[in-house]
């Protein structure tokens, strides 16, 4: 049972669809108002609407991290969002994969592992920045065990409000 507020709508906690031509809030998922029938499709009630502070971000596309990734390729400042990450990582590990099948003797391997070592740190720290954490906690993935927290936080959404290193990407 929801609390009903002074100005007649339920309390912030509770969503509740709300009828825009009676007023009526009905109940969670309701596809028609209890009291006039009409359809009330997505609209929440005005206390469970939310604002943005602008147009919805880009969705990074594969091609668009690398360039971001590779163009910030020394840029240990900001953020990076999960995808821009983990389709950084896949282009590396491509690229890697497909050097090897090339050189066998993985000569060419070991020199892309050492071109994209700076983007990737950089990546790797914009990415723990988006979680408020520190890229210092790379230093982690010294211990084996180290590398289940950093995985854990690589692949957690980010922070959503402005946080100590910028904006939400």
């Amino acid at each position: 049972m929801s609390l009903q507020l002074d100005n007649g709508f339920r309390s912030k906690g509770d969503v509740s669809m709300f009828c825009q031509k009676c007023g009526q809030n009905n109940q969670d998922l309701a596809k028609f108002c209890s009291r006039c029938g009409t359809s009330l499709g997505s609209v929440a009630a005005p206390s469970d609407m939310r604002f943005s502070a602008g147009p919805a971000p880009e969705q990074m596309t594969f091609g668009k991290a690398i360039s971001t990734c590779l163009s910030k390729y020394a840029d240990f400042k900001g953020r990076a969002a999960r995808a821009e990450y983990w389709w950084f990582v896949l282009f590396t590990c491509l690229v890697s994969v497909v050097a090897i099948i090339i050189d066998p003797s993985e000569v060419l391997a070991n020199v892309l592992s050492l071109v994209f070592f700076l983007p990737s740190l950089a990546a790797a720290t914009r990415r723990l920045h988006d979680g408020n954490r520190s890229g210092w906690w790379q230093l982690l993935a010294i211990t084996v065990i180290g590398l289940i927290p950093l995985l854990i936080w690589m692949c957690s959404k980010g922070d959503p409000h402005r946080n100590d290193y910028g904006q939400p990407v």
